[in-house]
């Protein structure tokens, strides 16, 4: 069965002028939380994703960068 509870993901970091959209909360199935439609705008340096729910530890990304066209 696995993980069912509602999973949120956040962007965090030093953020200048950034935002993050699209479906931010999700329920897993099958305990694989799955956001398909996010969206970084704006600029960001050592940014990371990190998703959280209600009794497990939270996970972060690795850093990365969202520098524009």
């Amino acid at each position: 069965m696995g993980y069912s509870q509602p999973v949120t993901i956040t962007l965090q970091g030093p953020i200048a002028a950034s935002a993050l959209s699209g479906q931010t909360t999700v329920t897993p199935v099958n305990g694989i939380a799955t956001f398909s439609n996010l969206k970084v705008t704006g600029l960001c340096t050592g940014c990371t994703l990190v998703a959280s729910a209600s009794g497990v530890t939270s996970a972060t990304s690795t850093s990365f960068n969202v520098i524009g066209l």
